[in-house]
């Protein structure tokens, strides 16, 4: 629980959310916990912090919505009639050997299925054709480095956090006037937004070609409502030196036809099916490599949430606030989640790189204007970044930077305010 002031606006509710999901969770405990932040009269923010090997984006709104109503209510639940009492913690010994089953059972399951191919030399063959498309489809994007920013570069310990929102009713008007999806017209935006953004810190974007790496659910219908993480990615172009909004549309919607015609998702996920056949250690000595390369400069993350008002008990949901991971060499990542006629673009930044998050939320606002303008949509007026922010001092990029990572292996999934 953390008290923070009585006046607070939102730019205080996002510095205490930013520091209350700050840190590593307590691997003795759940992998889960939810803080709350008190102090502003009428209403309560909670910050959820859940580990992404429990969840990920659609499972966790998924458990959101067992947690939640759909109408207020003032009855509690009845106490179950026997109190719960817990399993005891496993021991180090106990540990050991359910994940040594585990991974035996893994291999027992993969060199059944090696057996099996072997014994059908045609659907071997049909498996080999399947990995070399799948790498060729990922090559493009594998084989060059992402072109360097000013949030591309060693993280520190220091987060922010900052959030911009958008009629989701008017958003689907844009994308029906100049066509496309509702995801090219949020990647447009946040092209848009973050060009603006690094123009003024000093950074010249003529040309300039970002990539934002964008998590894919591969969740069936019949597997909705289970928890664990089953993602792919796409790596997807942002155009941040296209200045025409129309015409960055364009591009950005022409190549997320390619992406999708190329199965890039699908081969991103068969490469980690073909990955789970690496022996223990070998996959171990690789996840500790020391890969300088960085492949992507952002991640954006675009998860659908309900269209009607949540309730918890009496109290009503009023914003739903998507917090995400920052990694070493990618200080910016947004989360993107629509509920309630409302699309949030929530932007957590490594606050050494960004610290003005509040100024890069208002170069979204501006970008998104300036193409709901083109398309000729009356709109709404976006909530969150209009608080007169300012861009922090221009910087010089550094020919090369050593990567001493200060990773967050914890995902905060969502911040619930």
């Amino acid at each position: 629980e953390v008290w923070i002031p009585e006046d607070s606006d939102h730019q205080v509710l996002a510095r205490a959310a930013a520091e209350a999901y700050g840190g590593m969770l307590d691997r003795n405990r759940p992998l889960w916990k939810g803080i709350l932040l008190r102090g502003i009269p009428g209403h309560t923010a909670v910050v959820w912090k859940i580990h992404h090997a429990m969840v990920d984006g659609v499972s966790g709104v998924d458990l959101s919505m067992v947690l939640s109503d759909f109408s207020p209510t003032e009855e509690l639940p009845e106490a179950p009639a026997e109190s719960w009492t817990p399993k005891p913690l496993p021991d180090s010994l106990s540990l050991l050997q359910e994940a040594m089953q585990h991974r035996l059972g893994q291999l027992n399951e993969s060199w059944t299925n090696a057996a099996f191919d072997a014994a059908r030399p045609r659907l071997m063959a049909d498996r080999v054709r399947e990995m070399v498309a799948a790498s060729s489809a990922t090559l493009p994007v594998s084989a060059a480095p992402a072109p360097r920013t000013v949030f591309n570069r060693p993280v520190s310990k220091e987060r922010g956090f900052a959030w911009a929102q958008f009629s989701f009713p008017e958003l689907r008007a844009v994308k029906s006037a100049l066509g496309g999806t509702v995801n090219d017209v949020v990647l447009t935006t946040l092209a848009g937004g973050i060009g603006r953004y690094l123009r003024e810190r000093g950074q010249d974007t003529k040309g300039l070609e970002l990539r934002a790496m964008c998590p894919v659910s591969m969740r069936q219908q019949d597997e909705r409502g289970q928890l664990g993480n089953l993602v792919s990615n796409m790596i997807a172009p942002l155009f941040v030196g296209v200045d025409d909004p129309v015409k960055r549309l364009g591009r950005e919607r022409d190549a997320m036809n390619k992406l999708k015609e190329a199965g890039q998702a699908k081969a991103f996920y068969q490469l980690t099916q073909f990955g789970d056949r690496v022996p223990p250690l070998m996959a171990a000595v690789a996840a500790t490599m020391p890969f300088s390369q960085t492949l992507f400069n952002t991640v954006s993350t675009n998860v659908p949430g309900p269209m009607i008002p949540l309730y918890f008990g009496p109290h009503k949901l009023v914003d739903w606030l998507p917090l995400g991971i920052v990694s070493n060499n990618i200080g910016l990542f947004v989360a993107i989640l629509s509920y309630n006629q409302r699309i949030t673009l929530g932007m957590t930044v490594d606050a050494k790189l960004i610290p003005d998050p509040w100024f890069l939320a208002q170069c979204l606002e501006e970008s998104y204007a300036e193409l709901r303008e083109a398309a000729g949509v009356e709109g709404e007026e976006p909530t969150g970044a209009l608080c007169f922010a300012a861009a922090a001092p221009e910087v010089e990029l550094p020919e090369a930077e050593e990567a001493a990572a200060t990773t967050d292996s914890d995902s905060s999934l969502r911040g619930v305010a």
